[in-house]
């Protein structure tokens, strides 16, 4: 692949705050960490859900929708 048609994103975590140090612990165990958040992102685009939740909110959830199991080969699985 040409690096012109790639876009790389990263993401930090803030190591003294003890939720996103568990976030990171929790991304840890996954070997292809890209893959991991790729997923995520289809499950939220599928889900039709955009929102960052708190403990402390209460939010209603949409339907769960059924993953399309066809475009999981576009990330290898």
């Amino acid at each position: 692949m040409n690096e012109l048609n790639r876009k790389v994103k990263s993401v930090p975590f803030n190591l003294d705050d003890p939720y996103e140090r568990e976030l990171l612990e929790h991304c840890n165990q996954f070997i292809q960490f890209a893959t991991y958040i790729k997923r995520l992102i289809q499950r939220d685009m599928e889900q039709g859900v955009g929102v960052i939740r708190k403990e402390h909110e209460k939010l209603e959830m949409r339907q769960e929708k059924k993953i399309d199991t066809s475009k999981l080969k576009s990330f290898g699985l």
